[in-house]
């Protein structure tokens, strides 16, 4: 049987982008590029969020392609309504994927893969990947959002920056821990909104030294327990708050899911200290889920 810092070691090992992921990715967002570039005057499109910052957990779903328009759709759409483009992009890959497999979002159009056969197994497989119309500027970028009804100003650049650096200050070890997270997040149901506020806290509340993965798990439940009734602004400084989708009851579904995970964590802690690795191991998994080695 595994001791808990192997079990950690493989969990982190599971949650790398296989050949197999890297290459599906690698046509899938091709694919898509396609298309909008086929109707769109686009420069310069580029991967981004958390898939280029490499903290995207699997299964792998909603990677991030920024489309920087240029020319006549620069003017066309920068002057209209921010749905209006997004509702254009949607038209677009409706035209290619078909409607069941093209979602209009806040700040993006989503295509879904495999949607029809919902037997497909997940794992080395891109499940979906987000269009974002973008108007890039002197310093930064501009995205529509639909919800807020107007463009918002984004730097991914920055994003990426901070994430490498803090990567980088905690031994190369905080990107693996931020997905760990990701995947408890994902396993809890998600009650923390959108997956990117998980990186957002980590940043500020992961600090060195790095002890262990399961201490430093156990150990952001407890300081995010605290830090969910906050607001969390946009690391660049230029669009609203990350943490703008959790509202009162949001915060309050979180801090009941963030106490339980942190309750659990310490028992699974205890149950080694005790001997009981099976038990602690299964206790792991429970909290952060398949992936998780089992024995």
């Amino acid at each position: 049987m595994k001791t808990t810092t192997e079990a950690f070691e493989s969990f982190r090992q599971r949650l790398e982008l296989s050949q197999t992921e890297a290459e599906d990715a690698q046509r899938r967002h091709k694919s898509v590029r396609d298309e909008i570039r086929a109707v769109f005057d686009v420069e310069g499109d580029f991967l981004t969020g958390s898939y280029a910052r490499y903290t995207k957990t699997k299964p792998l779903k909603d990677v991030d392609i920024f489309f920087p328009l240029v020319g006549d759709s620069k003017k066309k759409w920068r002057e209209k309504a921010p749905s209006a483009v997004l509702e254009a992009f949607e038209d677009c890959l409706v035209k290619a994927y078909g409607s069941d497999a093209v979602e209009r979002g806040r700040r993006c159009v989503t295509v879904t893969f495999d949607k029809k056969n919902p037997t497909v197994t997940e794992d080395g497989k891109v499940l979906s990947i987000d269009a974002v119309p973008a108007i890039a500027l002197s310093d930064c970028y501009e995205i529509a959002d639909g919800h807020l009804g107007r463009w918002i100003k984004s730097n991914p650049d920055v994003h990426a920056t901070e994430s490498t650096a803090k990567n980088k200050s905690l031994d190369c070890k905080w990107v693996p821990l931020v997905k760990m997270l990701k995947a408890w997040n994902r396993q809890a149901g998600k009650p923390i909104e959108p997956s990117f506020l998980v990186e957002v806290m980590a940043q500020e509340l992961v600090d060195g030294p790095f002890t262990s993965y399961p201490s430093e798990v156990r150990r952001f439940f407890a300081a995010a327990l605290n830090g969910i009734s906050q607001e969390w602004p946009d690391p660049a400084g230029y669009g609203p708050p990350v943490s703008d989708q959790m509202t009162s009851e949001k915060r309050t579904t979180a801090a009941v899911a963030l106490r339980k995970a942190e309750v659990d964590a310490t028992r699974a802690v205890r149950f080694e200290k005790e001997g009981r690795q099976g038990e602690a191991l299964a206790l792991w998994r429970d909290i952060l889920g398949r992936y998780f080695p089992s024995a």
